[in-house]
């Protein structure tokens, strides 16, 4: 006998919903791997799935026919004006024979970007064109691209990756990938000339699978272990160094200095060393940066009550065309090389810092012991971004969204708003407190939540911070480098 029946309950079918379950993130990606998309009418399909949305940050089209007609297609709607307002972070393209004409529509989209962060590029049909890795290098710069791949487009070969190198200065490109890319031993010295340089901001390389070859190899590695502090991951497989050396590989200087290891696993360990000092002094700078700029923010920046003081008088420029001469009264660095008459100059209130009236130049010197790993450069720009009181976070909370942004994925995502003790969509993770009020999850800058469930926005505009000061690596003096 049925219990429910016998209780007066009959039972009542539970109608289980088909549709699929769908994440808020996916919402706004587009996947169309291997559908078919071919040419101009294969990027008009995309174009109106992208117009069917209010968001799209992810553009999924690999192994599909696009080829230069319909890559043309494509970003010239991303680069228009309606194109504009989709703030896609991720574009994958791989095999879509896409030409040289594809790669300069790209270009196109990519000058003065800042919301595109990742782009795939493997298996096309580039070439290596001068002025068209000029053209994208150029765009990069501008950009706020952090990973590139071109791996597998084995027609660039050593042309373009000289050209391209050569000018490419890109603060925030972070992973390059240039596997089978038929790159040979001549493509060493550019790699090493931009490896070595303060234009490398590089986390990571693959030159997988191309002929370096020994000297290719070798040179390399030395270059990365004597001038090179921002690599954390290099791959060099299958790059000929197991295969016999030959007239090429090696020189009569280098055999006599005895410098090449005999075994790739010697080559292997030496890179290994410098990847991991990198990484180690990373961390370091990173920290002592942090260091310095909370110390730096209260004892450098300039109230206007602290400005009444009466200050230091200003002697004449050396010559009209000095650059002494754009510099402002209120500047940190104004009054860095004036004289400074102490006789002249009243004693402070007790209640002002003595620290204040110190001439300029003997306040950064010791505040300069606090990071004692950072470069004089690094030093400068952190005590230039805390003196300036335009840094300053403003006065009132965003409204749309708190400290922490959760995972929609995570259990706690459904724990109401913060008025119950959770966090809703759009609300920042507060606990509740006995005596009222409200605590942030969010304490000492580390966030709460399973798995990583939950992102730290201060984390995230932490490492903003650090790379708009460069200080995401160590850094040599000029005086260390000439050395």
């Amino acid at each position: 006998m049925n219990p429910l029946v016998f209780g007066g309950f009959s039972q009542v079918p539970i109608r289980r919903s088909t549709a699929p379950k769908v994440s808020l993130a996916a919402r706004s990606h587009i996947e169309s791997m291997d559908a078919g998309l071919q040419s101009a009418a294969g990027a008009q399909e995309v174009i109106k799935d992208i117009l069917a949305r209010r968001s799209v940050t992810k553009l999924i089209l690999g192994h599909n026919q696009l080829g230069d007609d319909g890559c043309e297609e494509l970003f010239g709607f991303l680069s228009s004006e309606a194109g504009r307002k989709y703030k896609i972070g991720e574009i994958s393209l791989n095999s879509n024979g896409i030409g040289n004409r594809g790669l300069l529509a790209i270009s196109r989209y990519l000058q003065d970007n800042t919301h595109l962060k990742e782009l795939f590029l493997q298996n096309n049909n580039f070439v290596g064109d001068p002025n068209v890795a000029m053209v994208f290098a150029l765009s990069i710069n501008s950009s706020r691209l952090e990973t590139l791949s071109l791996a597998t487009n084995a027609n660039l070969t050593d042309v373009f990756v000289a050209h391209f190198l050569r000018v490419l200065d890109a603060p925030y490109l972070r992973e390059v990938h240039f596997s089978v890319c038929g790159l040979t031993q001549a493509s060493t010295t550019p790699l090493v000339e931009y490896l070595t340089s303060s234009r490398c901001q590089l986390h990571a390389l693959k030159l997988n699978g191309n002929q370096l070859r020994v000297r290719g190899v070798w040179s390399i590695v030395r270059a990365i272990r004597e001038a090179n502090y921002t690599l954390q991951r290099m791959e060099l497989y299958a790059t000929g160094y197991s295969q016999p050396p030959n007239d090429s590989d090696t020189s009569t200087e280098e055999e006599d200095a005895n410098i090449r290891p005999a075994r790739w696993q010697e080559v292997e360990a030496d890179l290994k060393r410098s990847l991991t000092r990198n990484l180690t002094l990373k961390n370091i700078v990173e920290k002592e940066a942090l260091t310095l700029l909370r110390y730096s923010r209260v004892l450098l920046l300039r109230p206007k009550s602290r400005d009444a003081l009466p200050a230091t008088p200003v002697v004449s420029p050396c010559s009209e065309t000095c650059s002494c001469v754009q510099l402002s009264s209120n500047n940190l660095f104004s009054s860095i090389g004036q004289p400074y008459p102490l006789s002249s100059i009243p004693s402070p209130p007790a209640s002002h810092f003595p620290f204040t009236r110190l001439p300029t130049e003997l306040q950064l010197h010791i505040l300069s012991f606090l990071a004692p790993m950072l470069s004089t450069a690094q030093r400068l720009r952190i005590f230039t971004y805390a003196s300036s009181p335009s840094t300053l976070p403003t006065l009132l909370p965003c409204l749309s969204n708190g400290g922490c942004i959760p995972d929609p994925a995570s259990p706690q995502f459904t724990m109401g708003g913060p008025t119950a003790g959770g966090f809703g969509a759009s609300s920042g993770m507060l606990f509740r407190k006995r005596g009222g009020g409200a605590v942030s999850a969010c304490a000492n800058g580390k966030c709460m939540g399973a798995g990583n469930s939950v992102l730290c926005r201060k984390e995230a505009e932490r490492a903003q911070w650090l790379t708009s000061v460069r200080c995401t690596a160590f850094e040599l003096d000029e005086e260390e480098k000439r050395d």
